[in-house]
């Protein structure tokens, strides 16, 4: 029995393993292709989001080749920097390894893979939309003076929104993860719901640790492991300062509106109970 159970564990662990490294195979693959492609090359998430901005806005825009997105009268080019691929990698592989070992065949499997990488995409383009607008008018904003440069401002307010998003897109895999295998459970009457809830109170607990970790990966760990840091060493510096202090002020942010709202909550059952 213990053999047998024990062989059924392996297996899974294989068949997770399998798909992890798929997906870090297409992370890889991806983050190749963005470091050498041109406007042009990035034409499947350029155009979309170009296309939401001009829809939203108003600002029309226009396609230049080997450019990108460009409207003149504003001086605004939509080019591969604005692209959001890294945040794209972010999110599909944190989406995966957050959820694939949750289900037990290769169909469900997959189906989660490419649910992640569909769930990814449309994310990186809302998004970028949303990053792209603001910029827009905060770059005509009256605030910058002497280190407050806008080329600072937008590159903080870039990590701050990326960040944001990715804390609750991680929030939302985790809820639908956890709906999923309470239905499990209840069809199979498992009696596993209490374990669920004591796993579901430590991952909301640390909910913000697992989007720090990806983004930190992607953004940090990666520049560091292949030394392109070597290139301009203040810039890198400076960058990962911006990107440790944007994602310090969302989690702080996110904790202070969970406290009050926690805070509301008990006031509102004492006033209740009264």
């Amino acid at each position: 029995m213990m053999t047998t159970e024990s062989n059924t564990i392996t297996y899974l662990r294989v068949q997770n393993a399998v798909f992890y490294m798929i997906t870090l195979l297409i992370a890889f693959g991806m983050k190749y292709h963005y470091s050498r492609a041109g406007s042009d090359d990035l034409n499947w998430i350029l155009a979309p989001t170009a296309e939401l901005v001009e829809y939203i806005s108003g600002i029309p825009f226009e396609y230049e080749i080997g450019s990108g997105y460009v409207n003149h009268q504003k001086r605004i080019i939509i080019a591969p920097a604005c692209a959001g691929v890294n945040f794209l990698i972010i999110a599909f592989c944190m989406a995966v390894f957050s959820g694939v070992h949750c289900f037990e065949c290769n169909r469900l499997k997959f189906l989660w893979m490419t649910t992640s990488a569909a769930s990814a995409y449309l994310l990186t383009i809302l998004v970028n939309t949303l990053r792209i607008i603001l910029s827009v008018y905060v770059y005509d904003a009256a605030i910058y003076y002497g280190w407050i440069t806008p080329q600072r401002v937008h590159r903080l307010e870039g990590v701050v929104i990326y960040f944001f998003f990715l804390y609750l897109f991680y929030r939302i895999i985790i809820k639908a993860i956890h709906h999923y295998l309470r239905r499990i459970a209840h069809k199979r009457r498992s009696g596993i719901n209490r374990k669920l809830a004591t796993s579901d109170y430590v991952r909301w607990a640390c909910a913000g640790l697992i989007p720090l970790f990806w983004y930190g990966l992607i953004t940090l760990g990666i520049p560091l492991a292949n030394a392109a840091y070597s290139k301009n060493g203040a810039r890198f510096v400076e960058h990962s300062g911006m990107v440790i202090l944007g994602c310090l002020m969302v989690m702080a942010a996110i904790f202070l509106i969970q406290l009050a709202w926690q805070s509301i909550g008990n006031w509102l059952k004492r006033f209740k109970t009264e």
